[in-house]
Formats: structure tokens, C-alpha cells, sequence
């Protein structure tokens, strides 16, 4: 596979085409089903040996797991960092709430 040019701008004009024809497409797993269902039928097409159609499958599957983790690390490192712990502080004397 080539470097692929993924970005932002380009993921939302493929998920506005989606939306374009099911407004169902506004929730990502039906987005996504869509896209795995064009991939299904674009390898289906392919003039090559089932096996080998499998093999891309899974290719695509692992490259797309190595996305997924990719993405989630940099929502990660851009999540703000949980609050400190606050001192406590009072008294606190049994029977009271």
C-alpha cells in the first residue's frame, strides 16, 4: 500500500456522502458499516482467488486496528490531565453524615 493523504477534511466529505444517502450514516457504526460493505464489494469485484481476497481482508483489518490505536493515542495525549486531588479537610466525628 502507498501513503495514504487520511485527513480530517477528507474523512467528513466521505461520512457527508454517506449521510447523503441514509441519514442513518450520522451514527459512526452505521458509517462504518457502510465502509466495510464498499470494501466487501469493491475486493468482490476483483478478478483474483477468494483466498487471496481473504488475505487482503485480513491485511486491511490489521491496518485498520493499527489506525484505530493510532487515533486513540492521540486522543490521549491530547486529553487534559485529570484534576489534582484536593486536600481534605475537617472533622469529621462518628454519627454524623
Amino acid at each position: 500500500m502507498g501513503q495514504l493523504q487520511l485527513s480530517t477534511k477528507l474523512i467528513n466529505q466521505v461520512c457527508d456522502v454517506l449521510e447523503a444517502a441514509d441519514e442513518q450514516a450520522s451514527d459512526p457504526g452505521i458509517a462504518s458499516q457502510y465502509l466495510s460493505a464498499i470494501i466487501g464489494f469493491l475486493l468482490g469485484q476483483q478478478d483474483m482467488p477468494l483466498q487471496q481476497k481473504e488475505e487482503i481482508l485480513e491485511e486491511l483489518s490489521a491496518f485498520a486496528m493499527h489506525v484505530v490505536k493510532d487515533v486513540e493515542s492521540q486522543r490521549q495525549q491530547m486529553a487534559p490531565p485529570p484534576p489534582a486531588p484536593e486536600d481534605a479537610f475537617g472533622v469529621w466525628k462518628p454519627g454524623s453524615s
